[in-house]
């Protein structure tokens, strides 16, 4: 029975994977750094809209981010500048780091030494400049990368936004 043979491996896998009680799992005795995956998310061939870098138009004290005049940024038009703010804000790189060997990105939204970065995927309706459809944000650009366009064009200006995490 090939099913109980595959239930076995997987039974035998997790008791010689699982933690005890005052003892750690082995783990592998070294780590192919080579083979470990891109950080980075990217669907090839896909149609990718750059988005501005305009976060400094939003720059605002940390004090008075409750202050009535803020109100209104809330109430702003969705734009590709209000958007590429808002993504540039929560999601983007922050920065580089290297030690002479390798380099890796800081992002805003830190995830264990960018083990699991966060990503963002966009449904969005009558945002000028871009297609209705759905969009990925692609990070390591500061891009959108289209992977659906939608038929007919929304009234006015519609976005959701979906995160995952890549494990």
């Amino acid at each position: 029975m090939p099913y109980m043979s595959a239930y076995q491996t997987l039974v035998d896998y997790h008791c010689a994977s699982k933690h005890r009680h005052g003892q750690y799992a082995r783990g592998p005795d070294t780590l192919d750094w080579d083979a470990q995956p891109s950080p980075f998310r990217r669907y090839e061939g896909a149609p990718s809209i750059a988005l501005p870098l305009t976060a400094a138009d939003y720059d605002c004290p940390f004090g008075k981010l409750r202050a009535p005049a803020l109100a209104t940024l809330a109430q702003r038009r969705i734009t590709l500048d209000t958007l590429g703010a808002w993504l540039q804000l929560s999601l983007a790189i922050s920065a580089w780091k290297d030690n002479g060997v390798d380099r890796w990105a800081l992002r805003c939204n830190p995830s264990s030494g960018n083990l699991h970065p966060t990503e963002a995927y966009l449904i969005v309706a009558g945002i000028d400049g871009l297609d209705d459809g759905v969009y990925h944000y692609r990070v390591e650009d500061h891009a959108l990368e289209q992977r659906a366009v939608f038929a007919g064009r929304a009234a006015r200006p519609q976005l959701a936004i979906g995160l995952s995490a890549v494990v």
